[in-house]
């Protein structure tokens, strides 16, 4: 089973193709939970499309208020109240997401919706903090208040040690899970066993960089996306349109491709491609100059990622 997987529900930019979608991006995590990177109009039929599970989500994070990533979310949250979800959902945006809301659903009390639903606005910084993860925002150039997420994983504990456990006479079962799970247990003849004693080293847990649309400074970004192990970045344009990327305060491929690798990012996608490219192959040719692993996304796309690729690091 996958510990993350991503799966790309729309990677068009500004307005919809017939193979691409407005831009959104699911994140599952092994505990099934669902965390959704804007929804653009369209999102949940691809998420049928696509085997997502819309009643799993818990958060929803809109980097920008611009109608191509967030309108899907009004036909989203009205199919889930038709197939009468009770569990509560977060939405995180920009300051102006509230107002956004009201006026396009009332300010009836909850929305008129069957679940509980809370409107986070968030500036740069930490998002959110739960137990095994945090996400944290940064703020980048465009046209209207946008900021790109970073999802941290908190280090777990180390590797649990068999043998020692048993030369320190801990007995198997119950005590060994505690040890486990960091707590202290009493061994056989009557010891405090703490968890340091038989477990490895602290493992690190995965770093996802979401970057939508913006013009993006290597100085200010590059250390907000070091060593991720999945860094997603617009493409909108590409060499032969840096002028218009400037103007409008987007990114090529080859300027993202740069940051990925001055970041040491493992892996490179890019989404968010504009319309005028029919094909991926000038974009791809272009990134990869710079980062020769980079690949174009596309709607469907799954990344399927496992505790072994963090230990093949």
């Amino acid at each position: 089973m996958s510990t993350l997987k991503i799966t790309f529900l729309g990677t068009s930019a500004s307005v919809p193709q017939k193979d691409r979608f407005l831009s959104s991006i699911a994140m599952q995590r092994e505990t099934g939970e669902i965390i959704l990177f804007d929804c653009g109009e369209g999102t949940q039929y691809q998420m049928m499309k696509f085997n997502v599970n819309f009643q799993k989500i818990t958060k929803v994070l809109f980097s920008h208020l611009h109608a191509d990533h967030l309108y899907g979310i009004f036909g989203l949250l009205n199919t889930m109240r038709l197939m009468e979800r009770t569990k509560p959902i977060v939405i995180y945006g920009p300051l102006g997401t509230k107002y956004f809301f009201d006026s396009m659903m009332g300010k009836k009390e909850n929305y008129g919706l069957s679940f509980p639903i809370e409107i986070r606005e968030i500036e740069e910084g930490v998002v959110c903090d739960d137990e095994d993860y945090r996400i944290v925002s940064k703020r980048v150039m465009h046209s209207v208040y946008t900021m790109a997420y970073a999802y941290i994983e908190k280090d777990r504990l180390g590797r649990f040690k068999k043998e020692e456990a048993k030369k320190l006479k801990v007995k198997k079962g119950k005590k060994w899970q505690e040890l486990q799970q960091g707590k202290s247990v009493l061994s056989e003849d009557n010891k405090v066993i703490v968890p340091e004693m038989v477990l490895g080293p602290k493992r690190r847990g995965f770093k996802i960089v979401i970057a939508f649309d913006g013009l993006y400074v290597d100085e200010e970004f590059v250390p907000f996306a070091t060593d991720a192990d999945v860094l997603i970045m617009e493409s909108t344009y590409g060499d032969e349109h840096e002028k218009n990327a400037k103007e409008r305060l987007h990114s090529t491929a080859r300027w993202s491709a740069r940051i990925a690798k001055k970041a040491n990012a493992k892996r490179l996608y890019l989404t968010h491609i504009s319309p005028r490219f029919k094909e991926d192959d000038t974009l791809e040719k272009e990134a990869r100059e710079e980062y020769p692993n980079a690949i174009i996304a596309y709607d469907g796309l799954e990344i399927n990622l496992t505790r072994r690729d963090l230990e093949n690091d």
